[in-house]
């Protein structure tokens, strides 16, 4: 094979192989650094799942709701912060952003370790969750800001594994660590706090150095990259804009149902991609396995669900469709949940797959649908704030929807799951239907006296212009 020589600062990129060597560049910069930063964010915030088995109610002298009130609390500070945080994300340099605010709850998740008391593990679980809130909408605007419309989705899925990996891991860190109870004198909930959240400040450390920015701002691309890139982004994106995020801006955009739709289906994914993430290994132990079986089995459904989600994620974006993978993934996890219901023994074990796979397939897929259907930065910020803030409303849901007392079956919670991926299924339909309608609307020359604006007011239009596409 012919060498094939990199662009000199003052050359154009033209060649295909030489810029699929920049894109990739990209990937390798972006994706695997906020992927592990947001694995760790997703860890110390579900291994209070895996503490509860570790003596954790017993220690505090917790009982009857206090575990639900612990795992609820975390997203009051969270569901508030959510969208603020993206207007300052929007201002400061990404890497001392998520610098600052990994540390934070890196600290705070390593010092609920010492509580003695329910309330004191209150309080640092607020704090986790006021640290946390700029973490996913930050990341989900970062990503969107480097990819076309019809790439988001592979990196979304390959971003979103980090759940996976945190799920899969948290029940073996939890047996691993949990394992330390009565070393030094600490039960076993306390050392999956200590040195869960002592890598996590280490890899605050890591956020701070190598966090990239957004693309007008890199400096890890030579300025022949740098303006390939743009340039590549700026055509797939008719009327793309990268403005600041104001007040106004996302009070208009907060206007537009695309942006509304966007909270829905995240809501309806995350109300059981929580519960799962929770309460699965609480859910395994009624199966009559000890603590330690329940949290090793805990991890084989979510590394399916991850491998499942990544190829679902490159099929969509080869092909350019959202809706149909949307639905199957609802409807896969419906039926598992129903398994998990309605049936006992290795059959509803089978269901755990089911509901894990089918929700992990639509998580990437519905931010990434609805971040595809705008063109500014500011509206696509808020749309990922947005679907964020709501999709945490499901954690609450979950949180009460699985007290003890509804053990072995749990079926009120299951059936709350099962109501809001309805939900989400109507909410994926309309937007399929709507878009589609819209397309031909555009492609019968239905929109075409906007090219009669000046050429000012064409370029305002944003996803309004005649020649943009929605993704269906």
């Amino acid at each position: 094979m012919a060498h094939i020589e990199t662009p000199t600062d003052e050359e154009d990129i033209t060649d295909p192989v030489e810029a699929k060597k920049v894109l990739r560049k990209v990937d390798w910069r972006i994706i695997p650094l906020l992927q592990f930063l947001y694995m760790l964010t997703f860890l110390d915030r579900v291994n209070i799942g895996n503490a509860r088995l570790w003596n954790l109610e017993r220690d505090l002298k917790m009982s009857g709701y206090d575990y639900n009130v612990v795992v609820l609390i975390f997203y009051v500070p969270y569901i508030i912060l959510e969208l603020p945080s993206n207007y300052f994300f929007n201002r400061i340099e990404p890497r001392k952003f998520m610098g600052v605010i990994v540390m934070g709850w890196g600290l705070t998740v390593t010092f609920s370790g010492f509580s003695t008391s329910f309330g004191g593990l209150l309080v640092g679980r607020i704090f986790i969750g006021i640290f946390e809130a700029g973490m996913f909408p930050g990341c989900m605007y970062l990503i969107s800001g480097w990819y076309r419309r019809h790439e988001l989705v592979t990196r979304m899925a390959f971003f979103f594994v980090a759940n996976d990996i945190a799920g899969t891991i948290s029940g073996l860190l939890g047996a691993g660590l949990g394992s330390l109870d009565g070393a030094r004198g600490y039960s076993g909930w306390r050392w999956i706090f200590f040195i869960e959240g002592a890598v996590t400040c280490i890899a605050a450390v890591l956020a701070w150095f190598y966090v990239p920015p957004f693309p007008e701002n890199s400096n890890f691309l030579t300025p022949a990259e740098k303006k390939w890139l743009l340039n590549r982004l700026k055509s797939d994106n008719k009327g793309m804009s990268h403005e600041k995020m104001t007040i106004r801006k996302v009070a208009d955009s907060l206007k537009d149902w695309k942006v509304l739709t966007s909270g829905v289906l995240y809501l309806a994914v995350c109300t059981t991609a929580y519960a799962i993430s929770v309460f699965q290994p609480t859910i395994l132990r009624t199966f009559g396995w000890d603590d330690l079986k329940s949290n090793l089995l805990s991890a084989p459904p979510r590394l399916a669900s991850g491998i499942v989600s990544v190829l679902i994620g490159i099929w969509s974006d080869r092909i350019q469709r959202r809706g149909v993978f949307c639905l199957g993934g609802f409807s896969l996890s419906m039926l598992g949940l129903f398994l998990i219901a309605f049936l006992k023994g290795s059959l509803r074990y089978m269901g755990i797959y089911f509901a894990a796979i089918g929700i992990y397939i639509v998580q990437p897929l519905c931010i990434a649908w609805c971040a595809n259907q705008v063109t500014s930065s500011a509206k696509r910020g808020t749309i990922t704030a947005f679907a964020g803030t709501l999709g945490q409303f499901g954690g609450i849901i979950s949180a009460l929807v699985f007290p003890s007392k509804d053990g072995p079956q749990y079926l009120p919670g299951i059936m709350t799951c099962v109501a809001f991926q309805i939900a989400g299924v109507i909410a994926a339909i309309n937007l399929w239907v709507c878009l589609s309608y819209e397309n031909r609307q555009r492609e019968a020359g239905k929109r075409d006296h906007l090219r009669e604006l000046s050429q000012e007011e064409q370029d305002q239009l944003g996803e309004k212009h005649p020649d943009f596409r929605y993704t269906v």
